[in-house]
């Protein structure tokens, strides 16, 4: 009888052994009222009355763009996406990540508001990837993913503060 062990190695192949699966919203999705669409729209005619006085035209028109943009995904409902790590790599729905194309990962676990990890990509174009951690042990995220990528502490982007503090 072969040894296994004695296989992987020639073939620096391991077996699959991880599966951490979960499902979580694309997105955290605040309730928001009437209000809070009444405060965006007096703060777009705001801006789209200053742009109008400087006879920025083009900039008016990226501005009634931008807050039409910003209605519908304030309307937009999340779907819920499937979350997989496995030896191959971090699956989200069909899509997977080889650990190839990651540099690191950072898990921020701030109870309650932010339970998410981070994946740092090598692309240019998306460099980070935000996964909704849910129920999901980060302790268990965290020693499951050392083994594959490194752990490298990150920031909260400005961008991620912000849209929290005005619940977008």
């Amino acid at each position: 009888m072969p040894d296994t062990n004695q296989e992987e190695k020639k073939t620096g192949e391991q077996p699959e052994l991880i599966d951490i699966q979960w499902q979580a919203p694309e997105f955290e999705k605040y309730e928001k009222g009437p209000g809070w669409f009444i405060v965006l729209g007096i703060f777009a005619l705001i801006i789209f009355t200053i742009v109008l006085l400087m006879k920025n035209f083009i900039f008016a028109i990226l501005i009634i763009l931008a807050v039409f943009t910003i209605f519908i995904y304030a309307l937009k409902e999340p779907r819920l996406v499937t979350f997989k790590i496995s030896g191959k790599g971090i699956t989200i729905d069909t899509k997977i990540y080889s650990y190839d194309e990651l540099k690191s990962f950072w898990i921020f676990y701030e109870l309650p508001q932010i339970k998410e990890l981070s994946l740092k990509s090598k692309k240019l174009l998306m460099p980070l990837i935000k996964i909704p951690l849910e129920e999901q042990n980060p302790t268990l995220i965290r020693g499951t993913l050392i083994k594959f990528i490194p752990e490298q502490k990150q920031e909260q982007s400005l961008i991620d503060i912000v849209a929290k503090n005005i619940r977008f």
